[in-house]
């Protein structure tokens, strides 16, 4: 198959996931479908046994590309690394923990985007589910914000994604580009980055949401797990993390997109910022003080910030 043939390329992210990339391969090769299409598949130095269901699948199926990091690297180096591979038209995003449920979302969206050029990209909803795959009803995909069209300026007001990121389809704009030109996919955060691929789609055009649902979201919160919420909730300056992340991504969408000065990302960074705050009294040190005026300082707003210390500082009293 040549390049010119490939239709979307399928990226795959994997990270401990013994007991799930199966039932995420297993979606992928389920699907319905005449379109000629790769699927890369990154694991990042996983030690539980995830590498060799990989082997297996890509000796069965010669369109599997496996990339086996012999260090960890972190979900988003790895989704860069694949990403500036990717030879197809399209895009489709999939996590190794997650799953797809609907056997023709690839073709459904193949032909929505090639009927609509108009849009960027398109996504759908998400079923949530446990670690046994058990539906959760009483969750809904809090990162996702219900709107037919998802423009930048909705990206910026709500801080959220059009979708899930296993229900996205988008076209390929890292194509003939220079990687380097979108480096920030790793640099911004090592671990998300859902909104950043997203920022760079947005600046070309929308995405259309449908409202169908097209795969399943794993929500795992347990400590010990190497799941993403698991991860976040273990680490002591998760707040930190989580303020710097839209400052750094504002700081290159004003140099490389020009970023109206009156938009600001981050819609929950003074709830981040006000946890710190409190982290810094409870738990006072060096190293915290050290991150609180570096996210004053990159903040975009740093007068309002100098405010919310004091407004925190008195709330606690």
């Amino acid at each position: 198959m040549e390049k010119a043939d490939l239709q979307v390329t399928i990226v795959l992210l994997s990270y401990c996931h013994k007991n799930y990339i199966r039932q995420a391969l297993e979606s992928i090769f389920n699907q319905q479908t005449c379109l000629c299409y790769e699927v890369l598949v990154g694991d990042d130095a996983s030690k539980d046994g995830t590498a060799d269901i990989i082997r297996e699948y890509a000796e069965l199926y010669p369109n599997i590309k496996p990339t086996f990091r012999k260090e960890n690297v972190g979900a988003s180096y790895n989704l860069f690394d694949l990403i500036c591979q990717a030879k197809g038209k399209y895009i489709a995003l999939l996590e190794g923990d997650d799953f797809w449920v609907d056997n023709h979302k690839l073709q459904k969206q193949f032909d929505f985007l090639e009927n609509q050029p108009e849009y960027m990209g398109c996504c759908g909803k998400c079923l949530i589910v446990d670690e046994n795959s058990k539906p959760d009803y009483e969750r809904s995909c809090h990162i996702a914000w219900n709107k037919k069209v998802f423009e930048l300026d909705d990206f910026a007001e709500s801080w959220q994604l059009p979708g899930q990121l296993g229900t996205m389809m988008f076209r390929n704009i890292f194509l003939g580009v220079n990687p380097e030109t979108y480096n920030i996919l790793y640099k911004a955060h090592p671990m998300v980055c859902d909104k950043t691929i997203l920022l760079f789609i947005l600046f070309h055009g929308s995405f259309y949401c449908s409202n169908e649902v097209l795969s399943a979201y794993r929500f795992v919160d347990k400590k010990g797990r190497n799941n993403w919420f698991s991860i976040h909730h273990a680490n002591p300056y998760r707040h930190y993390d989580m303020f710097m992340y839209p400052c750094k991504l504002e700081s290159w969408a004003r140099e490389k997109i020009k970023l109206p000065r009156n938009k600001h990302f981050g819609k929950r960074s003074p709830y981040r910022f006000a946890r710190f705050v409190e982290e810094c009294v409870k738990r006072p040190g060096r190293k915290r003080f050290r991150c609180l005026f570096k996210m004053i300082a990159h903040s975009h707003q740093p007068m309002k910030y100098i405010w919310y210390v004091l407004k925190t500082l008195i709330e606690m009293e």
